[in-house]
C-alpha cells in the first residue's frame, strides 16, 4: 500500500512526508505540472490520497479518480468552516483535515486504515505456481509452508481453515507459518490479513488470486 498527495502547500506535505516514513508506508508525490494527471498515479493498492480543496472547499475533479478505485481520500482545506466541509463531503472526499497537518494525529490516522480498514483493493494478492507472492508494488518469494498455507486460505476464503489442516499441509507449526504470512503481507504492502479463530483456526481477510506460473 501507499499514500498519495497532491496539491498541499510545503508545510502540510513536509508533515504528511514524516506520518508516512514513521508508518513505513511509501508516499508519492507527482509534480503540479504533471500532464499525466492523478490516475496515472493511482494503482490498486493505493491506500489514501491527500488532496488540497479548492478555494470553496470543495474537492478538484481529480478525487473522482482516486474513489472509483476504492481509495480513501482525504481534502485538506486551509481554515475549516461548516459549509465548507459539507461542500467537501458532496462532492466526494471521505475525510476532511484542517491545516496545519498534526503529524502524530496523521501517524494515527495512517496506522487505522493500513491495520484495521484497508481498502478491498488493496487487500488483493497474487500467488504463482512458483511461489512468489505479489500486489501492484512488490513481490516477495515464499517457502513451500507458506505458499501451502496461504492457498488453502485462499480456497478457502471467509471461512476458517482449522489448525490441523494446516499442519497436516505445510508440516510446520502453524503460529509460526501464519505469523511469518502476516510478515509477507507487511513486506509487499498488502491490506489483506489473516485473523486467528480461537481454539479453531485462521480466517484470511482479502483475496489472493492463484496464478499460473511463469
Amino acid at each position: 500500500m501507499y499514500v498519495l498527495t497532491r496539491g498541499l502547500a510545503a508545510p502540510e506535505a513536509a508533515r504528511l512526508r514524516e506520518a508516512c516514513e514513521r508508518t513505513g508506508l511509501p508516499l508519492k508525490e507527482p509534480a503540479a505540472q504533471d500532464p499525466r494527471g492523478m490516475a496515472a498515479h493511482v494503482a490498486d493498492d493505493l491506500l489514501v490520497a491527500f488532496m488540497a480543496a479548492e478555494a470553496d472547499g470543495s474537492a478538484p475533479p481529480e478525487l473522482r479518480e482516486v474513489t472509483r478505485e476504492g481509495a480513501y481520500a482525504v481534502l485538506v482545506q486551509p481554515a475549516p468552516t461548516a459549509k465548507g466541509t459539507l461542500t467537501a463531503l458532496r462532492s466526494g472526499a471521505g475525510f476532511v483535515m484542517a491545516a496545519p497537518l498534526g503529524v502524530e494525529r496523521l501517524v494515527s490516522f495512517l496506522t487505522y486504515l493500513r491495520d484495521v480498514a484497508a481498502p478491498a483493493s488493496a487487500q488483493v494478492l497474487d500467488l504463482d505456481e512458483s511461489g512468489a507472492l505479489s500486489t501492484a508494488s512488490a513481490s516477495v518469494r515464499l517457502s513451500d509452508a507458506e505458499a501451502k498455507a496461504l492457498r488453502a486460505l485462499a480456497e478457502r476464503r471467509a471461512v476458517i481453515v482449522p489448525r490441523p489442516d494446516l499442519l497436516r499441509l505445510t508440516g510446520e507449526d502453524p503460529r509460526d507459518v501464519i505469523e511469518a504470512l502476516r510478515a509477507r503481507f507487511r513486506e509487499v504492502g498488502s491490506g489483506a490479513q489473516i485473523l486467528k479463530v480461537p481454539h479453531m483456526g485462521f480466517r484470511l481477510v482479502g483475496e489472493v488470486r492463484l496464478k499460473a506460473g511463469a
